[in-house]
């Protein structure tokens, strides 16, 4: 309905992965182009996975919490850095790949596994 009543509507650009999200037969019928942007977030997702994994190996979530209620905590008991660990990757499309490398950069030995064969970026090793 919407697509249909846009009659000034030139163009539909979706800056996600998919566009499953939009009526492509309306779109079509409609003479209306859609178009995704699949890397426009790539970096993005990538940099949030490696700041998450950050957060949650020195427990900031918690942190957080108990400095809320008032808590002050200075050990950091069960906390550690990720050098030297190893992350697992399922899936190497675009943001596994890129969260490989950013992984890597901070000192982490990267595997992954995929349903296809992929060449790895940097030192990542395929199981």
């Amino acid at each position: 309905k919407v697509i249909e009543a846009s009659d000034k509507l030139l163009a539909m650009a979706c800056f996600c992965i998919g566009t499953d999200q939009i009526d492509l037969q309306a779109a079509q019928d409609n003479g209306i182009p859609v178009f995704n942007a699949p890397f426009a977030n790539t970096r993005s997702v990538a940099e949030l996975i490696i700041g998450n994994i950050v957060g949650l190996s020195r427990k900031i979530g918690e942190c957080t919490a108990a400095m809320h209620r008032g808590a002050w905590f200075k050990q950091a008991i069960g906390c550690f850095e990720i050098r030297g660990k190893t992350l697992g990757i399922v899936g190497y499309g675009h943001i596994g790949a890129q969260v490989s490398v950013l992984a890597e950069s901070m000192g982490m030995k990267v595997v992954y596994w995929d349903v296809i064969p992929k060449l790895p970026m940097g030192n990542a090793t395929q199981i």
